[in-house]
Parts: structure tokens; C-alpha cells; sequence
């Protein structure tokens, strides 16, 4: 019976087929558009955690600045001194911690012959300590680290090719570096770091190009409220720590904050209306997903919308079907059809269409997907937010290919459900004269 009556519902459809196909129609676009936002928010939230994931879960970026969600920091004040390097570096949860003074360049240079040169416009170096490289995880692929008060530098792997890759830098080579004010330096290559094989959004904030010492590269000042007029102080942007475990980061964020607000040079330094900001892993974690959070939320939304639309359309067919076959019904109950295989008959034809749309919407959808992913990554990397080693992933969301074909497959029991009401309650006498 329940084949019979599944083979005159295909019947049903495929005598009226352009009827059906624009239902379909319908369906196949409500669930595709479904499966191409799940794809692409899917595909979005892996690339934004691999884009944020971007340094050790121990680490902590300390600055100044305005502590809000999320936090901003500051590059132009300069107020962390050796002495709260080393303060910090004696607390009880502190791996270790590096000062940071980022160094603009006008240009860098390198001399390949009398009178003939290379040149790069624009660059930075970071001034520290050789405890930067444990504190960012970074190891020497080749050469050794530099020694304070020389004219020597690292560079990472990137940066060895930053005047191509047929005049590669190496260890031993010398590069002379043009600051803002004008000053020329020497800068001997000693080492060569490696760089992540991920780039991403703040590459630059964590993995320098160059890192030198801070005698003499980094410019010192004279006087401050700290020590009297005629003090030398070297002051920081940022200072970089790491804590001894993942468990341990909030207790050392708790320690470095306590002593940053006492007796501490920065506290003296930094302006009065601007915090101490922390950085963590942990932080940034939690802003990525309640942004994806957000992302779940719109996809949820366009869901909801698309396949109610679809059902719309399918109870739309179902009841100028209803109409349109009055007198049908009216034979076949004539004849002793019951009240329960007309019902039936409607509701299968509604549920194949929301189940043949959804099946082909979920196709569609994985082809449109993957069109976009596309898209969005050449726009991407347009944008310079991502390096051939950082393309857009492809993911497609597997729950959301059940949800849309199952969705689909209700939507059309339920579109169908009041039409087939009407068809089964009919009075065969006033269906036989409906013309």
C-alpha cells in the first residue's frame, strides 16, 4: 500500500513538472545558501583561530595603554626599565621576560660592489635581550646569537630574502640600516632564525624580521622622573614574559600587575591616564569565540529563514494541488479511497520535494562552497592578511549537511500537512461537482 501510494505521488509531481521544479527550486536554494554560509563561517572560525593562535600559551605581552575588550596597546610610550625587567623576572610564576624597543627604519642597505647597492625601503628591528628568543620560542637555524654592545644582529629566515631569493642573506653578511633620524648603523649578520611556518594577521608583532641588541641600536634618553635629571634610562614599549606553565599565567599575570602598580619604574613613567595592558593566549581565546559565537548565531539565522522560505513554497504548490486536483479526490473517495491514503498521498508529495531539495540544496551547497572559499581566500590574501603558506581552509560543516537534508525533508512534511488536511476532509458529493 505504502509503495503504491509513494508511486503515485512521484506520478503526481512528474505530470506537473515545471510546477514541481520551481518548488524545488525553492528548496534546493533555501538549504544550498545554508551549506555555503556554514561552509564559509566553518571555514572563517578555523582560519581566525590559526591566525590569533599566534604564539606559545605561556607567553604574555605586557604594555601600556587603555584596558579595555578588547585591550589597546600603545607603541608610543616607552616606560618599562631594566630594573622592572629584572623585578619581574624574580617573580614566582616568571619564565623569563625580554624588553622590547621596536626600531623604524628608513631603509636597509647592502653593499654589493663599489659604489653599488641594495636597498630596501622601510623595516623595523626589535631591541633586546638574547632571553627574546626563548620567551617567543624562536631557535637559531644557523650562526650564533649577538652580544650586547656590538654592531650585531639575527634576522629570521623571511628576512634573508628580502632582497630575493637570487641574493639570499647568510650568516657573516653585513647590512647598514638607515634609522628615521637619519643615523647610519653597521649590522653584522651572526644568526638566522627560524620563522613560523604560518604567517598571520600579527606576524609582525610576533615574529620580528630583526633583532639586535640594545647598545647600540636603541636610542636611550636622559632625564625623568625616575632618578633625577641627569639618570641615563633605557625604557621599553613592551616587555615580553613567559610563565612557567599554561596553569600558571593568570597567577603571573596577578603578579606582574601587583608589582607594576607599586614601586615599579613604569608605574612612575607611564601616563596617568593609561593602564597596564595584558595580552595572553588565554584572552585572545576567549574574544574568538564569542566572536564565533556571533558567526554561529548568523549562520543559525540564515538557516532558519532559508528553510522556511522553502517550506513556503512547498505549501503553496501542495495547496494549488489541492485545488487543482478537488475533483481527482472526490473519484477516489468515491470509489473507497479513505480519508487517511488521501492524506497520505499529499503529505508524500511534499515530503519528496523537501527531501529531494534538500539532498540536491546540500550538493549545490558543497559546490557553492567551495566557489567561495575561493573567493575569499584570493580576497584574502589581497588584503595581505595571509602568505602562500596560509591559504583560506576548505571545511565544509558535516552536522549542517544532516541538519539541512533532514530540515528539508520536515519542512516538507510539515508544509504539507495542512493541505493534505484539506484534501482528506473534503465532502466527496462537493468535490465531484467542483469544477
Amino acid at each position: 500500500m505504502i509503495s503504491d501510494i509513494f508511486t503515485m505521488s512521484l506520478d503526481a509531481l512528474r505530470s506537473r513538472k515545471i510546477r514541481t521544479f520551481l518548488t524545488l527550486l525553492g528548496v534546493i536554494i533555501g538549504t544550498g545558501s545554508v551549506i555555503i554560509v556554514a561552509t564559509a563561517g566553518n571555514s572563517l572560525k578555523v582560519y581566525i583561530k590559526e591566525q590569533w593562535n599566534f604564539f606559545d600559551p605561556t607567553g604574555i605581552i605586557i604594555g601600556v595603554g587603555t584596558n579595555s575588550k578588547p585591550p589597546q596597546i600603545t607603541f608610543t610610550e616607552k616606560v618599562f626599565t631594566d630594573a622592572d625587567v629584572k623585578k619581574i623576572e624574580g617573580l614566582p610564576h616568571i619564565k623569563g621576560v625580554a624588553p622590547v624597543g621596536i626600531i623604524a627604519f628608513k631603509k636597509v642597505m647592502m653593499k654589493e660592489g663599489f659604489l653599488k647597492w641594495q636597498t630596501k625601503q622601510g623595516g623595523t628591528m626589535w631591541a633586546s635581550t638574547p632571553e627574546l628568543l626563548k620567551v617567543l620560542d624562536l631557535k637559531l637555524v644557523s650562526g650564533e646569537i649577538f652580544h650586547e654592545g656590538k654592531n650585531e644582529v639575527l634576522i629570521s629566515e623571511g628576512t634573508a630574502q628580502m632582497f630575493g631569493k637570487d641574493t639570499s642573506l647568510s650568516v657573516g653578511d653585513t647590512l647598514y640600516v638607515q634609522q628615521i633620524t637619519g643615523r647610519i648603523l653597521k649590522a653584522k649578520i651572526v644568526g638566522i632564525y627560524n620563522s613560523s611556518s604560518e604567517s598571520n594577521i600579527l606576524s609582525k608583532l610576533t615574529v620580528p624580521a630583526m633583532i639586535g641588541p640594545v647598545d647600540p641600536y636603541y636610542t636611550t634618553f636622559f632625564g625623568s622622573n625616575v632618578g633625577g635629571l641627569l639618570r641615563k634610562v633605557t625604557a621599553y614599549t613592551i616587555l615580553y614574559a613567559a610563565a612557567v606553565d599554561t596553569e600558571s599565567v593568570n597567577k603571573a599575570q596577578v603578579e606582574i600587575l601587583e608589582y607594576l602598580n607599586g614601586a615599579s619604574d613604569a608605574n612612575k613613567y607611564k601616563d596617568e591616564k593609561t593602564d597596564f595592558v595584558f595580552i595572553t593566549q588565554e584572552y585572545i581565546q576567549e574574544r574568538i569565540e564569542q566572536i564565533l559565537s556571533v558567526v554561529n548565531m548568523f549562520i543559525t539565522a540564515i538557516a532558519v529563514v532559508s528553510l522556511i522560505v522553502g517550506g513556503i513554497g512547498i505549501a503553496n504548490i501542495m495547496f494549488a494541488t489541492v485545488t487543482e486536483r478537488t475533483r481527482e479526490i472526490g473519484t477516489m473517495m468515491a470509489i473507497g479511497a479513505k480519508r487517511r491514503i488521501i492524506m497520505q498521498l499529499f503529505l508524500y508529495q511534499s515530503a519528496i520535494i523537501g527531501l529531494l531539495g534538500g539532498i540536491l540544496g546540500c550538493i549545490i551547497g558543497a559546490s557553492g562552497g567551495a566557489f567561495i572559499i575561493q573567493i575569499l581566500g584570493n580576497y584574502v590574501q589581497e588584503l595581505g592578511f595571509s602568505t602562500s603558506s596560509a591559504h583560506l581552509p576548505l571545511i565544509y560543516p558535516m552536522e549542517w549537511f544532516v541538519i539541512a537534508t533532514i530540515s528539508g525533508l520536515l519542512i516538507g512534511i510539515l508544509a504539507g500537512v495542512i493541505p493534505a488536511r484539506k484534501a482528506a476532509k473534503m465532502d466527496p458529493v462537493v468535490a465531484l461537482r467542483h469544477e
